[in-house]
Order: C-alpha cells, then sequence, then structure tokens
C-alpha cells in the first residue's frame, strides 16, 4: 500500500481558524499532505487548500477569506429568531445562497470538479440522513465542489440540506464531525486530525439551558471521534490527534476573532509539534499517551 499523509479538519463554525493556524504550524515544519478531508468548516478550509494549494501562500489568502467573512456575516448570529423560522416550517435559503456566492467569488464556482483542483487532493463529508452514513464528495472526480461545501456545511438553522436523488445531504458532523474514517476510506494511512470541538461557548449564552446544550453536542461529537479514533488503531493507521481550542471560546458564527484564533492554533500545533519528535508510538499507544496528556492538563 502506498503511503498517504492525510490532514483531517473537524467542523466547528468560525473555529476553523484555528486550523488555518495549525497548518501553518504543519507547512512550516515540512508536514505535506497527500490528502486533505473536511467536515463542515473543515470542508470549506479543505476545499480552499485543493484549490490554492497545501502551502503558505494559500493561507495568506484563507486569511483574507476569513476577514471578508467576517465583514459580511456569514453565519446569522440571531439563533433565537432562526430556530423559531426552522420550527415553524419556513426554510430561508438566504445563508446558503450568500455561502454559495462566497465560495463562487474565491473561485470555488459551480461548475468546478475535483478533478480540476490542482493544489491538493481533497474529500468533503457530509451526511445522508436517509441511511445515517456519511456522504464523501471527492470519490468521484466528476463531482462538484461547490454541492460538497454546501452539502458539509448544511447545518440547520442556519443553511439548508442540499436534495439529492430522494435524500437530504446536510452537515457532515452529525455522522462524523472528525472524519477519520472518510480518510481512511480515500486511501490514508497516516493521519493528523485537527478537532475543533469545544463543550464550552458554541452557542454564545450562558444559561443553563444552552450550557446542557453545548454539552450534549460536545459528548456526541467526542463519542464519534473516540470511535473513530479506535477504529483507526484497529486498522493500524496512525493518527495525531491535536485538539483545537481557545480561551476565551469563540460562538460557531463569530469570524470576527480570526486572527486570535489563528494564533492560537499555530502556537498550539508548534508545542504539539515539539512532542512528535519523540520515538515513534504505535497508533494505540499515541491514543493513549494523548488521552492520558489531556487528562494530566485538567
Amino acid at each position: 500500500m502506498n503511503k498517504c499523509l492525510a490532514l483531517v479538519l473537524g467542523g466547528g463554525g468560525a473555529r476553523g481558524a484555528l486550523q488555518v493556524g495549525a497548518c501553518q504550524a504543519l507547512f512550516e515544519a515540512g508536514y505535506q499532505p497527500d490528502l486533505i478531508v473536511g467536515t463542515s468548516i473543515g470542508a470549506a478550509n479543505a476545499a480552499a487548500l485543493g484549490l490554492w494549494g497545501a502551502n503558505l501562500a494559500a493561507l495568506e489568502k484563507l486569511d483574507a477569506a476569513y476577514q471578508e467573512a467576517a465583514d459580511s456575516q456569514l453565519m446569522d448570529s440571531r439563533l433565537a429568531r432562526l430556530v423559531v423560522q426552522f420550527v415553524a416550517g419556513r426554510m430561508d435559503r438566504q445563508g446558503s445562497r450568500l455561502v454559495g456566492r462566497f465560495m463562487a467569488s474565491k473561485g470555488i464556482t459551480s461548475t468546478l470538479r475535483f478533478d480540476e483542483l490542482t493544489g491538493a487532493r481533497i474529500g468533503l463529508v457530509g451526511a445522508d440522513l436517509e441511511s445515517g452514513e456519511p456522504v464523501i464528495y471527492g470519490k468521484s472526480p466528476d463531482q462538484s465542489v461547490m454541492e460538497g461545501v454546501l452539502a458539509s456545511t448544511a447545518i440547520q438553522p442556519w443553511f439548508t440540506p442540499i436534495e439529492k436523488d430522494g435524500h437530504w445531504i446536510v452537515d457532515g458532523g452529525f455522522v462524523s464531525g472528525l472524519p477519520i474514517e472518510p480518510a481512511m476510506t480515500l486511501g490514508a494511512t497516516e493521519i493528523i486530525a485537527l478537532d475543533l470541538n469545544d463543550p464550552y461557548g458554541g452557542l454564545g449564552r450562558d444559561d443553563p439551558r444552552s450550557q446542557y446544550i453545548e454539552k450534549v453536542i460536545f459528548s456526541i461529537n467526542q463519542r464519534q471521534a473516540n470511535l473513530e479514533l479506535a477504529l483507526a488503531a484497529a486498522r493500524g493507521v496512525t493518527v495525531r490527534y491535536l485538539p483545537l481550542r481557545s480561551s476565551p471560546s469563540v460562538t460557531i458564527w463569530d469570524f470576527s476573532k480570526h486572527r486570535q484564533l489563528f494564533q492560537n492554533g499555530y502556537e498550539t500545533t508548534c508545542k504539539e509539534i515539539q512532542g512528535w519528535k519523540q520515538p515513534n508510538w504505535s497508533p494505540i499507544a499515541q491514543v493513549a499517551r494523548q488521552i492520558f496528556a489531556e487528562g494530566c492538563s485538567q
């Protein structure tokens, strides 16, 4: 089997800026991925790197894109209003149209296919509500990159699902928030996984109900990640697992903090890379080491 280093980018809205800083540290250290697989905002980051290249110049373009996302308010912060509309059955497609125009302005047009990407091989992960399984865009070279991003980021109530062949495809985080298994499906033999799952601040409210919902979402996503990490270990695939968090936490719609998050992601990853210079770890030992390190830091 040919070696394939995959960069796996988890979902987390505006906190995707942490991954941009992490990628800077990785690229500077010489880690050059053969494959980039993303869910939700991780899919948007992956698509940008697939178009512009897995290099420092592309990260400068991503920096500008995050600033424009902040200025454009791509995700409406009025969550209560959106929820009321969603519960009432009024599905607002404005958010998805805005994202589509934003992507087109960056070169990810409706006609762009995966086989036209020259920057890096990528996979974008959505969730099929009919089967409960991941949908991996990029397995077929003639698939639409824009459709893959719109599907992978289709989190309600902000964005509308993709309707395709009688199936509803939504944000990949519903089934694979940190798409390790999809990366292995695409041929990954070694993985660096950048996880944005955060138990604090995702909804931006301090009341007990919001905190409870945040904990539930965090627990579900963490359970998914743990299962995919265990699957990788069983298959003999080494995973360098890196949770990326900021303090204080940033809500999933607040792109205005992107520069702070870039720096946090960069510094966290630089420190982690120093630990990778130790003797090689087996896949199981690598996961155990990460869990032990997190426990000691609490």
